[in-house]
Order: structure tokens, then sequence, then C-alpha cells
């Protein structure tokens, strides 16, 4: 949760509402995708609508759905008057002329996060203003409410001005996760009671979509794995569909049905899916669907789940990464120019790229020793049994403080040293050094200088410590590996902290 986020947006608001009231004029319905748009001929182009035109020569439609360019946000504009002045993800705005305004802010990072203000009372949001007008009746907070669910926060209040020439009214609705944000504001100028409540039905309207983060928004029930419910039934959506005269190509970008009309009132219509990425025939739209062309088959789909680039599946993008990673590893690359001797810590893979996925070379046994030749920031480069390749910096020693014991799986997929503690017989006693992660009765945990993790029984050990032994301590430890206790616990028959 965000600490004390009321560094106030409307100073933020404040720049965008002073630049948008210069614009006048009005816009049309929602505009269509790009990719969706099919190609005007010079006798399809409608001239411009010129001032003289009445509201009765021009249609004036309401709740106009509004789906932004990238498809990851929704919102019913309240009429066809509102027309969009921006969209981007980090900032969208909509005016009526010069008589209201929304916004939609959305951080998605630590440092845009850091930026956002929404006050978390009423409290802390009249003390907020108090700051800016000093004068009691210049502002009166005419509601406020806070929803939470297990990740979200939700804040919504609504603010009469009487004091400021900027706007009468503003309504603000923060959504707060803990690493995004959105926070959508609506400013009415005049003090018109029927605008403000349209701009704040707009602004609760506000939906984000296919974003797992906001998936479980207090007081709303979302179903992210399916089409967000439509405003309108069938038949008004086939009333305003628009036929392309062409086709276009989209993809889904989520698993989505297709459905034999554009509702999704009944599970009955669904006549198939899209998988993410599918590549589906687009022939025209409404408001909230595309109609497709499915093998001769027409079907509608709720256009929030199509869009013009293919996605990528999780498994295409986690090869891209590694991919990256490996090239980063290589491109860091510097080669010795000689070779120095090292050691294995435990059984290892030797890769032929310096990544956890690259293909297995060989793989070598704990406490053999290596020719390091070359590093890239996280991986050695050797040459070892007359192969050469790469084994990462985890794994290899200066010197060689191998004990002989091979149990649990490491991170490279070969197996990693215990400390002994599966009942280990060889009777060496050897030095173990390492940091305390926690103290027990006569037993200490260590996470060793390689990389393993030993429970030590000290019960004979003579131990010599500063003050005692403790969480965090930098230790060594003579280990008797002739046997264990019963908790598989080795016995240690010096202790001495530093």
């Amino acid at each position: 949760m965000l600490n004390k986020r009321v560094r106030t947006v409307l100073s933020a608001l404040a720049v965008s509402l002073a630049m948008m009231c210069l614009m006048t004029g009005c816009g049309g319905s929602e505009e269509k995708p790009k990719e969706t748009e099919p190609p005007q001929t010079e006798s399809e182009t409608k001239a411009p609508q010129t001032e003289s035109e009445t509201e009765s020569e021009t249609e004036l439609k309401t709740d106009v759905a509004y789906t932004s360019q990238d498809r990851s946000i929704r919102i019913t504009l309240p009429d066809s008057t509102w027309t969009v002045q921006q969209d981007a993800d980090e900032m969208r705005v909509f005016s009526s002329g010069k008589a209201a305004m929304i916004s939609i802010v959305h951080a998605s990072d630590a440092a845009a996060m850091r930026n956002i203000s929404v006050a978390e009372s009423e409290d802390e949001l009249k003390q907020s203003l108090t700051g800016q007008y000093p004068d009691a009746n210049a502002f009166e907070v005419v509601e406020f409410e806070k929803l939470s669910s297990a990740t979200i926060d939700t804040y919504e209040y609504v603010v009469k001005y009487n004091a400021t020439s900027m706007w009468v009214y503003a309504v603000t609705y923060g959504i707060i996760a803990d690493t995004q944000a959105y926070v959508i504001t609506g400013t009415v100028l005049d003090d018109n009671k029927a605008l403000l409540d349209s701009v704040q039905k707009s602004v609760e309207s506000f939906t984000v979509l296919r974003n797992n983060v906001f998936s479980a928004m207090p007081g709303k029930t979302v179903n992210k794995n399916s089409e967000s419910q439509s405003g309108a039934d069938a038949t008004s959506q086939l009333a305003s569909m628009t036929n392309y005269g062409s086709s276009v190509t989209l993809y889904a970008s989520d698993t989505v049905n297709i459905r034999m009309e554009p509702s999704t009132e009944s599970d009955a219509s669904i006549i198939g899916s899209l998988a993410p990425g599918q590549a589906v025939t687009v022939t025209g739209e409404s408001s909230e669907w595309f109609k497709i062309d499915m093998n001769g088959t027409t079907g509608y789909v709720n256009k929030a789940f199509l869009v013009r680039t293919q996605v990528q599946t999780e498994t295409e993008n986690k090869d891209d990464q590694q991919a990256a990673q490996v090239s980063g590893e290589l491109n860091s690359y510097v080669d010795y120019g000689t070779s120095y001797t090292y050691y294995t810590t435990t059984e290892v893979n030797l890769r032929s790229q310096p990544g956890t996925e690259s293909g297995v070379v060989s793989t070598l046994g704990g406490g053999a020793s290596v020719k390091v030749v070359g590093e890239t920031p996280n991986w050695y480069m050797v040459s070892a049994n007359g192969a050469t390749g790469y084994i990462s910096k985890s794994y290899l020693s200066d010197t060689n403080t191998y004990t002989g014991q091979n149990t649990d799986e490491n991170q490279d997929g070969a197996t990693n040293n215990s400390g002994g503690n599966s009942g280990d017989t060889n009777t060496n006693v050897g030095p173990v050094s390492g940091t305390i992660t926690s103290v027990g009765n006569n037993t200490i945990v260590i996470q060793g200088d390689d990389g393993n993790t030993y429970s030590i029984n000290y019960t004979d050990a003579a131990v010599s410590t500063n003050s005692g032994l403790q969480n965090g301590l930098y230790i060594s430890a003579m280990i008797d590996y002739s046997g264990t206790l019963p908790n598989g616990d080795l016995y240690a028959t010096s202790v001495k902290g530093y």
C-alpha cells in the first residue's frame, strides 16, 4: 500500500485541464482502432462537421463505450460530444468541449507509483485541501468511499469547489495495488449537477482489461478468463454493427469465446473459442464486438480480446528471456589469456552456453579440478576432461572444499552438497565456514561459503566467539563426518566466531 499519496493529484490535473480548456469542438462516437478501419475512397469520406450543425442534425448518442487502442482499459463516456484527446498507457484524456474532462493516469512502475496522489481517508483529503484553500468555505467534500479486497484498495471521492476558477466539481477514483495503480479523475467546470452525475457514472464505469493485478476489484466480480460483460444487448449491437466491405486479421490476446450473437447473456450462444495468439478474420464491428468469419461461419468476439499484434505464449516469452540473458552474458565475456585451476564445490553441469537452460556438455563430480579460461558476469568458461563449456560461478572455488556428499538438487540441475545431513560415513574432519542463519538448543544452521547449508550440533565443541552464537555471526567450524545425530545434525569439534 502506498504511503501518504495526498501530494494531491489536483496540481497535476490543473496543468492538464488548463491545456484542455484551450480546446473546443465536439467529437463523434468511439474511434475505431486503426487496424480495423477499412480504407476509404474520396467519395466515402464525409465532410467535416461545421459549427452550424445543430443537435437535431447530428444524432446525440449516450453511454458511448470506449476501449483504449492497446485494449488495456475500457470506459463508458457520457455521450458522443466527448472526444479523445490523448490515448497512451500512462495518460488518457477525454473532454466534452469546455464543459468537462476525464483523465486516466496509470502508474506501472515504482517511480510512477511514488508520484500517484490519492487521499486514503476523508480527514486526509480535507487536510490536503485546507492546505491549498485556507478558507473553510472554499470547498466541500460531497462524498468519500473506500473499498478493499485482498490485494486492491479503491478510493472514490467528490469535491465541490466554491472558490476556484478552474472547475466546480472534481470526481476522483483511485485503484491502488501493490505495484500498479490507476487514478481516474473527472472535472466539471460549471455548477451543473446533471453533468456531474454523468461524469461520475463514467468515472465509475472504468474497467481494467486482461490484467491479473486488477482481477479482484473490491465491489466488482471479474472473470479474468472470459469476456467482460457487455452493457448492450445483442439487438442494439447488431443494429450498430458496421461491415467493413473487406477484412482484416487480428489476434486473440487471451483465451476468449466466439459467440453466435454479440452478447454474453447466455453461454448457449458460444460456438467456439480462440487461443492466445490465434489469428482471426474480422469483417465488421460495433461499439463492443468484432464480427468475424470463422471458416465461412459468422461469429462475434468481444473487442477487448482482439489485438493487432500476435501475442507470444508464456513459453515463447520465457525462451526469449533466456536467449536475451545468454546473449547478455556472452557480450560481457572476458578472456583471461591464461588459465587458473578451480574446483567444483558439488556435482555440477558443464553447459554449452552461460545459461541454466543451455545444453549439458558433461557432468562433473564434486571436487573436480577445472581450468578457468574466462568469465561472464555469472559464469566461468572452463576446460575439463577435454571439453570446454560454462559453469555457474556459484559452484566453483579456488580451493577444494568438497566433502564427498551430494544429496540435494541445485539450481543448475545437478546435485548439491548438503553438509552430510543424510548420514554420511566419511571419517574425515573438515573445515566449514559461513554465516549463522539460526541458533537452536546446542544446534546452529550455517549458510556455508561453498553455497551449502549445514545443520551442526556443537554440544561437544570448543566454542570461541566474541559475543556468543547469534544469527548473522560469521564462523568457522571443524566438522566430524564420522556420524550424525538422529535428526541428521553433524558434530562440530570446535566453533570459532569472528
